[in-house]
């Protein structure tokens, strides 16, 4: 009888696990989504660049503050609860943005994406590090982080550009959301079927954690804040280009359609989904987080910048250079690691909500302003009723991306890291 509930109990874990990386998967491809959309949202909406760069937004204007929240929530209610709810909401957010008829609705509903997609980078580390032993932890999360790259792979390149040829960008915005309202009554369902839910959930639920004190410990280092603006300038390349603007620009500037556009896109988190575990060996290998960060940094300049400025090149190499881009962006993952590891607080955790919190209010900054420098920089063109760009407006707006890159490199420089094993 005993080994037959702990079966129960450990096919019960491994269901909530795969619904949880389900839930990571599917809320990038729903972050990074607008990126494939951009002249539709235009036309339906009668905007402009910088709105589009407001209504995508709009989703990290919801995500960042509720990162430092969303792990105190899991604590205080379980998975049970805010992994359903979470689901339920992305799935409502969806629905609502596929309405197409008003711009704030649209809004609205990337609002509700982001409030619900706030908890599923948290909930992914709080079943890996409670609900199974140390030796599969460092596993099920680089396992997790890959299966999210490749929906942000899926959700801002060419597989979901050519279901939108297909179906209309609306319809397939109305089936994400009900994909994911169906999946969060299934969570429900499944931890029902256990009376007495499931006896990790029941110990490590309702934590009483002192966040306030604690945040405002970690807010008098000066390393966390370094920390937190390197990685921000690192990352942006990923969300304002892969999640956003790369696809227009790729389209514009190598005169191909959305589709091989869109694949293009792809290669960024492909790269990522490659480069995620071996940029942890190398910083094993140098001992040293710092100097794989700033390595990761110098690749992806040196390949960003032909991308951006040399527009002669064939598509291939432009699908090999972003690769490259997304491989080298990898390292920013480790930004978190060395969040932790020179946090001086007990509470480890919170220094990487810190740390994602920064990261996300400076996207919700960086998207709009792209788009707004590209209006402030347009020529009068309009084609098929909307602004057309030309190739050396996005250079222009584009150009921030190099020099925030140049400035997280420098940044690190003030970051003294200790030797590790």
């Amino acid at each position: 009888m005993k080994d037959f509930t702990l079966r129960k109990t450990n096919l019960l874990k491994w269901t909530i696990w795969i619904l949880a990386a389900t839930f990571y998967f599917y809320e990038f491809v729903l972050r990074v989504s607008p990126s494939v959309i951009v002249s539709e949202l235009m036309q339906s909406f009668k905007i402009t660049a910088y709105s589009v760069g407001i209504l995508s937004a709009f989703y990290l204007y919801a995500y960042a503050p509720m990162q430092l929240p969303v792990g105190l929530l899991t604590d205080r209610y379980g998975v049970k609860k805010t992994l359903s709810i979470a689901f339920i909401i992305c799935g409502t957010g969806s629905i609502l943005f596929s309405l197409g008829h008003h711009f704030y609705v649209a809004c609205a509903g990337r609002f509700l994406i982001g409030i619900g997609s706030s908890f599923a980078f948290i909930i992914m580390i709080y079943i890996s590090a409670h609900w199974f032993s140390s030796k599969k932890r460092a596993f099920l999360i680089g396992l997790a982080n890959s299966l999210a790259m490749l929906g942000a792979s899926i959700g801002a390149g060419g597989p979901l550009a050519s279901v939108i040829h297909k179906i209309g960008w609306n319809a397939t915005f109305a089936l994400f959301g009900i994909f994911g309202i169906a999946l969060g009554f299934l969570v429900y369902f499944i931890f029902s079927l256990d009376k007495h839910d499931i006896e990790v959930e029941k110990k490590t639920a309702h934590h009483k954690i002192h966040i306030l004190k604690t945040l405002k410990q970690l807010c008098s280092q000066k390393t966390i804040w370094i920390i937190s603006f390197a990685a921000l300038f690192f990352y942006i390349t990923t969300t304002a280009f892969g999640g956003l603007w790369g696809m227009s620009f790729i389209q514009k500037a190598y005169n191909v359609n959305k589709d091989v556009a869109g694949y293009a896109i792809s290669m960024i988190f492909a790269g990522w989904l490659v480069g995620g575990p071996l940029t942890g060996f190398l910083s094993d290998l140098f001992a040293t987080r710092n100097t794989t960060i700033r390595i990761g940094i110098i690749g992806t300049l040196l390949c960003l910048t032909p991308i951006i400025y040399f527009t002669s090149m064939p598509i291939y190499v432009v699908y090999i250079l972003l690769f490259l881009v997304g491989l080298f962006s990898s390292a920013e993952l480790l930004s978190f690691t060395m969040a932790i590891e020179t946090n001086k607080l007990q509470g480890k955790a919170i220094a990487a909500a810190f740390v994602n919190f920064i990261i996300s209010c400076g996207d919700a900054i960086v998207q709009p302003l792209i788009g707004f420098i590209l209006d402030n920089s347009w020529k009068g063109v309009i084609e098929n009723g909307i602004r057309s760009y030309q190739i050396s407006t996005y250079q222009i707006a584009l150009t921030c991306l190099p020099i925030a890159l140049i400035v997280a490199f420098f940044l690190l420089f003030f970051v003294k890291e200790k030797k590790h094993q």
